[in-house]
């Protein structure tokens, strides 16, 4: 009896045993026939084994229920990674996209008058600038190889840039149109007597003067470059937002908005 005691499992294990072995010689011996006996232990044997269905059942629901479990983080975890492709490629397409509008207005930059005699021109994407919030200074990824040189002039697809100002191989560096150290002769577009010179640059803003006192020039004119200096006529420069009489200078002052956005510029063409 304490070895049942101890051993309550096995015991009941073997008691199982024992009752289908009861009911299997029992079905033999009556041929199937049904009898109180037979009705009996088969109650008997039902109780007993009801419990252990129970616990078989329940096995294999929790089986089924891990099984699904593991099917579901499986299907989640490729979810997740296609997910993280579809937004890298959408990541990519946004970019080509981008550069392919930045591509078009360059090509603008055909249709300034003057550039079609200066000879060929070559476009790179700009690698570093200086640490203001305005491109005074950049570099872009072309250079001697290409055929740029010192003093080549830089344009965008919207207007003047700048001037290079020192090359290597494969690289050159920009001295842009609003650094403190650019000056550029313009002429008013619409008519070509009015000259002025821009000579500063300060909160995002170019200005300058004109040489006649008395021009007539209003907000909303366009700016061009004059032809006058080392910049072919007809590169636009920006448009008037301002125009002041300084008597002290007795200069008539212009403020101007550049066409071209330097805070978000990518991309160049050196007139070579």
């Amino acid at each position: 009896m304490r070895w049942i005691r101890n051993h309550k499992l096995i015991s009941f294990l073997i008691l199982v045993i024992v009752v289908c072995s009861v009911i299997l010689i029992s079905s033999v011996a009556t041929m199937g026939k049904s009898n109180p006996v037979s009705k009996a232990i088969n109650s008997v044997c039902m109780t007993v084994l009801k419990p252990v269905n129970a616990v078989t059942n329940g096995v294999g629901e929790t089986l089924s229920d891990i099984i699904h479990f593991k099917d579901i983080a499986e299907e989640n975890d490729a979810l997740r990674e296609e997910n993280e492709q579809l937004k890298e490629q959408l990541a990519k397409a946004t970019l080509t996209s981008n550069e392919l509008t930045e591509l078009k207005n360059l090509t603008d930059a055909l249709n300034y008058k003057g550039l079609a005699e200066s000879g060929k021109m070559v476009t790179g994407d700009i690698i570093s600038m200086s640490d203001s919030r305005w491109m005074n200074n950049f570099t872009i990824n072309i250079g001697s190889d290409d055929g740029v040189k010192e003093g080549n002039i830089v344009v965008s697809g919207r207007g003047l840039v700048g001037t290079v100002y020192s090359v290597s191989g494969s690289w050159a560096k920009v001295r842009a149109l609003v650094d403190e150290n650019s000056k550029v002769s313009f002429k008013i577009a619409g008519n070509m007597q009015l000259i002025g010179i821009i000579d500063s640059f300060a909160n995002g803003e170019l200005s300058g003067f004109m040489l006649d006192s008395n021009a007539k020039v209003e907000k909303g004119d366009t700016l061009i470059t004059s032809g006058m200096g080392v910049y072919p006529t007809g590169l636009e420069i920006g448009r008037i937002t301002k125009v002041k009489y300084d008597s002290d200078s007795q200069l008539q002052k212009v403020t101007v908005k550049s066409t071209v956005d330097f805070s978000a510029l990518q991309k160049v063409t050196v007139i070579i």
